[in-house]
């Protein structure tokens, strides 16, 4: 596996509880930079990028950020190791006492949910990679736009706007992932009514391998 890239991957708290629970098996990256508004779409080319007209020129898109099939993800959370754990003195015991705010930040339905101070968890970005406890392996990486979503996907993609809670109806599971897309990406300005370009990113979970 000499060739095999690892990278981070920043989630957020629902998408960890769903990779643990084995239903999230696909994310979805927003294309960065979209094409302008009004520039003609070319189509994808052999390799996978997108092309478009613009300004009389042909612009090609960068690679997918996060890989090509069998390339890693290290998975970046917010945690928090107790008050006196030293990692440099003690690595094994640093790793069991590591806590992570997605294994605590219950949803509110959920019995015996209780609030938790999220402030005294590290912001995952500053995650070191030897407390991540989830890889992952990329197996598969396409363009679409987000509209483009399947119901085979949504599947794929956990349920992460209801917590895995039964959805009364396709296309209230559609809905409930154009709302969740949205507020994740409010401050992108690649919200659902936006209809962005986005990499497709299928992934198996091998940590422990």
């Amino acid at each position: 596996m000499t060739d095999t890239a690892l990278r981070p991957k920043t989630v957020t708290t629902r998408c960890v509880r769903a990779i643990l629970a084995g239903r999230k098996t696909q994310l979805r990256q927003v294309l960065d930079p979209q094409p302008p508004e009004g520039a003609a779409i070319a189509g994808i080319d052999l390799e996978g990028r997108l092309t478009w007209t613009e300004g009389g020129r042909t612009v090609r898109a960068e690679p997918c950020p996060l890989g090509e099939p069998g390339d890693r993800l290290w998975v970046r959370e917010p945690w928090v190791l107790p008050a006196g754990t030293d990692w440099a003195l003690d690595p094994g015991h640093a790793r069991r006492h590591l806590r992570y705010l997605a294994d605590e930040e219950l949803p509110v339905t959920h019995p015996g949910s209780r609030p938790v101070a999220a402030g005294e968890f590290h912001p995952a970005m500053e995650m070191p990679q030897w407390a991540s406890r989830l890889t992952l392996e990329i197996t598969g990486v396409r363009l679409e736009q987000v509209h483009e979503i399947s119901l085979e996907d949504l599947r794929s993609e956990g349920g992460v706007w209801r917590e895995g809670a039964p959805a009364p109806s396709p296309e209230a599971d559609r809905e409930g992932f154009a709302q969740w897309w949205s507020a994740v990406n409010a401050n992108r300005g690649t919200t659902w009514d936006r209809n962005p370009w986005v990499w497709v990113v299928e992934f198996r979970r091998v940590d422990g391998e």
